[in-house]
């Protein structure tokens, strides 16, 4: 009642307007926004939408967060008559586990703590945002692109391994793989984001080599010992 009394009527024609836009007009955009997320605005993934990464990677971000990303657990929700498990471990195979704790996500993830001097490696997609890289953070769309290569090579690798039965020939496999996405993706970044990616891309291949050196020193050292 309270709110009615502030109501005046006048004898002009009834507008309907759509109250989920300023414009009053209606737009399947608000309505979309309102059914997925009721008017709340994933400030997150408007930022990933507004960046410069390739359409199938905001695609797969997109995916990973809503928990949608065709894993074999997701695929034996629906009825997939496959496996559910991971063709490595052998354990039930979630996102987080394809892009972070199965044992040659860890192995990735370990390479890069490595060059870039991180204390840990992320154990999960809530982690890795929160943590690696939370809202506000310095350098957040270099982080998201390099980030980004990383979970779409791991990603990529698994389907390869289980739709297609290639296993890579070693591991340092995947730190390559990720460092070619960063070369290949790199110019669709603004000016001053490359020349911090091309540094990262400097920091890996350096990293690699000293890395692939010491492992076939090692190997020649085993084989005379």
């Amino acid at each position: 009642m309270d709110q009615l009394e502030e109501v005046q009527l006048n004898s002009e024609k009834d507008v309907v307007k759509w109250v989920l836009e300023k414009s009053g007009q209606f737009t399947t955009k608000s309505m979309y926004r309102w059914i997925s997320h009721r008017g709340v605005v994933n400030k997150r993934l408007q930022l990933m939408w507004g960046s410069r990464l390739p359409l199938k990677l905001k695609t797969f971000i997109w995916l990973i967060t809503h928990d949608r990303l065709q894993t074999g657990v997701e695929l034996r929700k629906r009825k997939w008559k496959g496996s559910g498990v991971c063709n490595i471990c052998k354990k039930p195979e979630p996102a987080d586990h394809i892009l972070f704790t199965c044992i040659v996500a860890r192995f990735l993830w370990t390479c890069f703590k490595e060059v870039l001097g991180w204390e840990r490696i992320p154990v999960g997609w809530q982690d890795f945002l929160d943590t690696w890289i939370p809202l506000g953070c310095k350098d957040y769309h270099t982080k998201l692109f390099l980030l980004t290569m990383v979970t779409w090579a791991l990603w990529t690798s698994r389907n390869k391994r289980t739709i297609e039965g290639k296993f890579p020939r070693k591991p340092s496999d995947l730190l390559f793989k990720t460092k070619s996405f960063l070369q290949r993706w790199k110019p669709l970044l603004r000016r001053d984001d490359q020349a911090k990616a091309e540094g990262l891309v400097a920091q890996v291949s350096s990293w690699a080599g000293l890395f692939l050196k010491n492992v076939e020193r090692r190997c020649i050292e085993e084989d005379f010992c």
